[in-house]
């Protein structure tokens, strides 16, 4: 049979069916969570905090603002977890605890925050001094470590730029000397060069001189002069650029400009390195040392905290367990989606309304659950019409849902409809329903007489009377000994059931529990249909196999009653309209003469005094 999902439990709905054992494992949790923060060692928590950020963000000279790695709070988590920081951590202990023999690794408890740079650090002990030195060194080797791996990092890079920069001023000073022999390669050049050089001391001078003399002529001499000089330096440099579309001394010009810029790259970045290392310990932004543990280190509270919370957990997993495996029916319609038939009736639980009696239809018609035994019997009553059935087996999974009650119940309620109605006691072990409809002395001809020796149906019939002269048929066992299950087996039992039908309108045969005894699964082949009772609360998996076996035999089910189910609110309500259900009439008023109050009315006075 395919899985019904409908029908399997949820988490709170479990809870709720076994909240005292769920009350009780909670209980038990808090009580060995106490008893152990109670009874075990003390242990004392130091905690310490930073906040860190990534040196590369807050280079001076990283001006496009570098982004922060995601990934770099992480990357100091696993830092402060490593064996370097924690072989730091214990030579800084040993320095003022020297009896200190404990492992820093499982101490310790290194976490990050996912939505900040915060990093916290937690140590546990049994010595509250311990704890708070222990977190405390963790950082101070962290720093350490931090940063003696930048230096290193910073020196090394320090290191292959100097490198870089002696090449390249080597390369400098081979193209310099490359282009002075191009220049040199004519006589006329080397004059003009040095008279360019004479040139330029000549101005030098003369400036000078022309800053320091007081005489008018002697000023104008000077500037005269340096107006010839200014026209050969004018003159050396239109050369020069005439020179720079030499094809042999161009490229040099062209490769020692570039060199020489390189060189000014190098060193850029070699004072951005020297600068940045400088900022290594900027990587940490804020450092929260770690104080001394308060409390008494037992922390009862949480411990109980935590143990109901486990206790819960595990709670909420054992009702579930347990409720899939004991899957039950709380809701009168969820029988039907395992046997995909109707629902006949829903009977309240008898003590909701305080029957007492086994036969509300008879002992209290009155009642709501009277009134559903008739709804069940006029469902049958219709149904029958319609398909020609007239035979009915009942049948429930065990012999404590109720099925011989709902028989009885059931057809006195159709017998006083005007029905022709036979119950059959099919149920030879107990005998309950003879034993219900006409007392302790069991019928002296029944079933068994009829189909062994022929006995006379009339004879072996028990008028059972029920109301307003209607009465139903019982046929009970018999008392010639026969094995119940050789006697259902039978050619002549099957004849009798076959031709039992056509006597009355309705017949109904009890019988033993379904899943219990065998013999059952005969007498249902012989039925027109199956009447099946669900109990409420009732196992889903033996509904299952109830109707499995039913569909087996080859019976069909045409509905269910839904027993012993809590009385619903709307049930309450029909008071009124069961006044003259039987024909009583309308109900007096009282011999006072006042009308009866309503509901309403006595709540409205009440309400006024």
């Amino acid at each position: 049979m395919n899985d019904i999902s409908p029908l399997d439990p949820t988490i709170p709905g479990a809870v709720w069916r076994y909240k005292w054992l769920v009350i009780f494992i909670i209980l038990i949790g808090t009580a060995i969570g106490i008893a152990w923060a109670t009874f075990t060692s003390p242990v004392f928590t130091a905690k310490a905090e930073l906040v860190v950020e990534d040196p590369a963000a807050i280079s001076v000279f990283n001006s496009s603002g570098s982004a922060r790695s995601e990934r770099y709070t992480a990357d100091q988590v696993q830092i402060l977890d490593s064996p370097a920081v924690e072989t730091g951590a214990e030579a800084i202990i040993l320095a003022d605890f020297p009896d200190f023999a404990g492992d820093v690794s499982d101490m310790s408890t290194i976490e990050g925050d996912s939505d900040s740079s915060l990093i916290t650090i937690r140590v546990a002990s049994s010595d509250r001094e311990e704890a708070q030195a222990v977190a405390n060194a963790l950082v101070a080797a962290y720093q350490a470590i931090k940063e003696e791996t930048a230096a290193a990092k910073a020196q090394a890079a320090l290191d292959e730029l100097d490198a870089s920069l002696i090449l390249v001023a080597a390369q400098v000073a081979e193209i310099q000397s490359q282009v002075a022999v191009a220049r040199s390669s004519s006589a006329e050049r080397v004059a003009l060069d040095r008279q360019f050089t004479e040139a330029v001391d000549r101005i030098v001078r003369l400036q000078d001189d022309l800053a320091a003399t007081s005489s008018p002529v002697q000023a104008a001499e000077i500037r005269l002069e340096l107006q010839d000089l200014l026209l050969q330096v004018q003159t050396y440099q239109e050369i020069q650029t005439a020179e720079a579309t030499n094809p042999t001394l161009s490229p040099l010009i062209q490769e020692l400009a570039d060199t020489i810029q390189r060189v000014s790259t190098l060193e850029a970045r070699r004072d951005e390195i020297a600068v940045d290392s400088k900022l290594v310990t900027r990587g940490i932004a804020l450092i929260s040392p770690a104080r001394p543990p308060e409390g008494d280190g037992r922390e009862e509270i949480r411990a109980g905290i935590v143990g109901a919370v486990v206790a819960s957990l595990l709670a909420f997993a054992i009702a579930y367990s347990v409720a899939i495996r004991r899957r039950s029916f709380t809701n009168r319609a969820e029988p039907e989606i395992i046997i995909e038939a109707p629902i006949i009736a829903d009977i309240p639980r008898f003590g909701d309304e305080g029957i007492s009696s086994a036969l509300p239809v008879q002992d209290m018609p009155q009642t709501r659950t009277a009134e559903s035994f008739r709804f069940a019997a006029a469902a049958i009553d219709i149904q029958s019409s319609a398909s020609g059935n007239r035979s009915f087996v009942v049948v429930s999974g065990n012999a404590r849902d109720g099925k011989t009650t709902v028989i009885a119940n059931a057809a006195m309620a159709a017998a006083r409809e005007g029905n022709r109605v036979l119950v059959i006691d099919a149920d030879f072990g107990s005998q309950n329903l003879s034993e219900l409809l006409v007392g302790n002395i069991p019928p002296a001809t029944g079933i068994t007489e009829i189909v062994e020796t022929g006995a006379d149906l009339r004879r072996a019939i028990v008028t059972v009377p029920v109301a307003d002269g209607a009465s139903l048929s019982l046929l009970a066992r018999g008392h010639r000994p026969v094995i119940a299950a050789n006697f259902f087996r039978s050619a002549a039992t099957r004849v009798f059931f076959e031709g039992i039908r056509d006597e009355f309108d309705l017949v109904f045969v009890d019988t033993p529990p379904l899943l219990h005894v065998a013999y059952t699964s005969i007498i249902s082949r012989y039925a027109d249909g199956a009447l099946l009772v669900v109990n409420h609360g009732g196992a889903v998996s033996e509904l299952e196999e109830v109707v499995d076996r039913l569909e087996f035999i080859g019976t069909k089910p045409i509905g269910y009653v839904y027993n012993r189910s809590p009385l619903r609110a709307d049930q309450t309500e029909i008071e009124g309209s069961l006044k003259d259900i039987l024909g009583a009439g309308i109900t007096q008023p009282p011999a006072n003469g006042e009308p009866k109050k309503g509901r309403f009315r006595r709540k409205k006075e009440r309400q006024k005094s």
